[in-house]
C-alpha cells in the first residue's frame, strides 16, 4: 500500500512540478512584457535548465502512470470504459505536452549560439515567443490532465 501511494504521489507531483515550472516562466515573461534584451542570455540559460528538469518529469509521468494502472487493475480486475477513456485523453494530453517541450528544446538550441555571439550592449532581443507559447500549451494541457486525474481518483 505504501509503494502504491508513493508511486501515485510521484505521478501527481511530476505533473504539478512540470506545469508549475512552465507557468512560472510564462508569468515572468508576461510581467516583463517581452523585454528580454537586458538578460536574454540569462533567460535562455534558465529555459535550458527548466527544459532539462521538465524532460525528467515528462519521463516520470508515463512510468508512474503505467505502475498506477497496474495497481488499479490488480485491485479491481478490470478497467471501466469511462476510466479507459479518461486515461486515453490523458495520454493524448501528455503527447501534446511532450511535443510542446520538444519545440522548446529546439528553440533553445537555436537561440543559444545567437546569444553567445551577441555583444554585451547589443540591442538585439532573443525571440522567446516560441518558448513562451510552448510553455503555455504545456500549462493548459497540464491543467486539463491534472483535472482529469482528479476525476479518475474519484471513479
Amino acid at each position: 500500500m505504501i509503494l502504491r501511494s508513493a508511486i501515485l504521489w510521484m505521478h501527481v507531483l511530476s505533473g504539478v512540478l512540470w506545469v508549475g515550472l512552465c507557468a512560472t516562466f510564462v508569468l515572468a515573461a508576461a510581467i516583463s512584457s517581452g523585454r528580454f534584451s537586458d538578460s536574454s542570455a540569462f533567460d535562455i540559460s534558465v529555459v535550458a535548465q527548466i527544459n532539462r528538469v521538465c524532460v525528467l518529469l515528462a519521463l516520470a509521468i508515463p512510468l508512474t502512470g503505467v505502475a498506477n494502472l497496474f495497481f488499479v487493475f490488480r485491485q479491481y480486475g478490470h478497467l471501466s470504459a469511462q476510466f479507459v477513456a479518461i486515461v486515453l485523453a490523458k495520454i493524448g494530453l501528455l503527447g501534446l505536452m511532450s511535443l510542446a517541450l520538444g519545440i522548446s528544446l529546439r528553440a533553445v538550441r537555436r537561440l543559444r549560439p545567437a546569444s553567445s555571439n551577441r555583444a554585451a550592449n547589443s540591442p538585439q532581443v532573443a525571440n522567446l515567443r516560441p518558448i513562451v507559447a510552448a510553455y503555455g500549451v504545456i500549462v493548459g494541457a497540464g491543467i486539463v490532465a491534472l483535472g482529469l486525474g482528479l476525476w479518475l481518483s474519484g471513479s
